[in-house]
């Protein structure tokens, strides 16, 4: 998108009805968005949430963020948006590690007690080495003041919040047991997946015949369709973001988008 393009769509961003402007950043620039995102996240459903968390701060206070693209500065809009995009990663992650640091409930106990769910229920330390660790800072505790802190951090946590940590401790498994030799030796190990010569060419012509049935489709069809099924984003993120009533109206306009592209497939 040359200078004027970015004027037109600063322009209409302004405007009291910046929505089709917003709709045609989204198309344009989500690819780019979700490059800088992978950078920082490569959990799919953390860069999903990070990816969703830039779109609304770039949305906020009438799209503040954005209207401070100066196009006759030094820099380019995608130089200039990819370092913006950059900033709110960092807060994303700066948000999310704050708030895995402690339930509230948790944070109504004591000084010890939070210590040991730190090290027990969020580091999965065993008892002998939580001991270990946290004896300098309290000198006259002992193994079984750790287990009763333990005891008591259990009692404070609910379903929702083991389950939280249950699916912290699932992610953090994963990104540690991953290693490159690991990941090499799934890639040789693997079988071949790939389809034969019929197959692939019947999977060409699909792909054409959906590219062309989507051309067909408004640039906020499109987008709607691209949002749930590439970017897999929920139906709620999705209400968000193209700022739709709830997620039942955004369900209903993607349907209509998906019915017009089996009727355009269908067509002989």
């Amino acid at each position: 998108m040359d200078h004027t393009r970015i004027d037109d769509l600063i322009d209409h961003l302004r405007s009291p009805a910046p929505q089709e402007a917003w709709e045609s950043f989204l198309e344009r620039y989500s690819p780019l968005l979700l490059e800088v995102v992978r950078l920082f996240e490569r959990d799919e459903d953390a860069a999903g949430d990070c990816y969703v968390f830039i779109c609304e701060q770039l949305s906020r206070d009438n799209f503040r963020r954005l209207l401070r693209f100066r196009p006759d500065g030094p820099a380019r809009f995608t130089t200039w948006l990819c370092v913006v995009a950059r900033n709110l990663c960092l807060d994303w992650h700066r948000r999310e590690v704050g708030r895995h640091r402690v339930f509230a409930s948790v944070g109504r106990l004591s000084a010890l007690d939070q210590k040991v769910f730190h090290c027990l229920f969020v580091e999965l330390r065993p008892v002998e080495a939580a001991f270990l660790e946290l004896r300098p800072a309290f000198p006259q505790l002992t193994i079984d003041q750790v287990c009763e802190g333990a005891d008591r951090v259990q009692r404070t946590l609910t379903s929702r919040q083991r389950w939280l940590l249950n699916a912290r401790r699932a992610r953090a498994s994963v990104r540690a047991t991953v290693s490159l030799g690991q990941a090499d030796e799934a890639v040789w190990d693997a079988p071949s997946d790939m389809p034969n010569p019929e197959t692939w060419a019947g999977l060409q012509e699909e792909r054409a015949a959906l590219f062309a049935a989507m051309s067909r489709l408004s640039a906020r069809e499109r987008l709607l369709v691209r949002l749930r099924f590439e970017r897999e984003l929920t139906l709620d993120e999705i209400a968000r973001l193209m700022q739709l009533d709830n997620a039942q109206s955004a369900d209903r306009r993607i349907q209509e988008a998906v019915e017009k592209l089996r009727a355009a497939m269908s067509e002989p």
